[in-house]
């Protein structure tokens, strides 16, 4: 069962870019795909601090709306919505932009682009061909998801035994299996 619907990528998705795409979004849109997570996010902290609060408000309904997450969230909770938008970008690529309002999306890609964490992540822009990569497969983000949480099981496990004996695995302090 598929908990989210993702949509097929458009054939603007896979082919070049279009010559009427804004400038500054598909400089933005380069830094979506290209730039580390930290920094992303580092970016979109900045620029929603400085967005009036209509446009963060346009933000997370585009959030809510797509990403199906942050119902609890205020449009002031610039650090929290900065991280939905960048796993969102990241988990389906160009969610925001293609749902997000023109003039909305223009000047959060603006304010981005001016951002102290964006400087110096430009460089590899002129030999970008414009594609966006193709979303994860469902099966792949429920893995990582899967695993994730397979991982916290046995890291409880683990401190379990360590806060309730001392040992891990039934050994004592011997090494024995005694533990006296």
């Amino acid at each position: 069962m598929r908990l989210f619907h993702r949509p097929s990528p458009t054939p603007t998705q896979a082919s070049p870019v279009q010559a009427e795409e804004d400038p500054v979004v598909r400089q933005y849109r380069y830094l979506l795909r290209a730039a580390p997570v930290d920094a992303l996010e580092h970016m979109h902290r900045e620029a929603l601090a400085r967005m009036t609060h209509e446009d963060c408000a346009a933000v997370l309904h585009t959030v809510q709306q797509q990403l199906v997450t942050g119902s609890r969230l205020q449009p002031n909770d610039a650090q929290a919505l900065a991280r939905l938008v960048v796993l969102g970008e990241r988990r389906s690529p160009g969610v925001l932009l293609r749902h997000c309002d023109t003039a909305v999306l223009r000047r959060l890609a603006d304010l981005a682009l001016v951002s102290e964490a964006a400087f110096g992540l430009l460089t590899g822009y002129a030999a970008w061909d414009g594609r966006d990569p193709e979303p994860a497969p469902e099966e792949d983000w429920q893995a990582r998801r899967h695993r994730r949480w397979s991982d916290l099981s046995e890291a409880t496990e683990v401190r379990r035994n360590i806060e309730g004996n001392g040992t891990y695995g039934g050994l004592g302090a011997g090494g024995d299996g005694g533990g006296g």
